[in-house]
């Protein structure tokens, strides 16, 4: 049997989480994260207000830092639009 690669399209909040529950639920193959903006997966409230009013910083609004995706073998692909 050939082996199947897991493709998430949407690397916001439930594309990021989902791609990180199925390898920790057992999932072997290639998991790849699609997302179309050009920067990690981010808490997106904080960003309309606590970035915006200068109360954090834009690395903090990560919901994972790159090292969560690496150690779990998540090709997480960013600035690419799914048509």
């Amino acid at each position: 049997m050939p082996i199947q690669t897991l493709v998430i399209v949407g690397a916001g909040h439930a594309g990021a989480e989902l791609a990180l529950a199925v390898r920790q639920h057992g999932w072997a193959g290639p998991i790849v994260l699609l997302g179309d903006e050009p920067h990690l997966p981010y808490h997106r409230p904080p960003l309309s207000k606590a970035y915006l009013a200068g109360e954090v910083t834009a690395d903090s609004l990560a919901l994972r830092a790159q090292a969560a995706y690496d150690a779990a073998a998540v090709t997480l692909r960013v600035g690419e639009r799914v048509v």
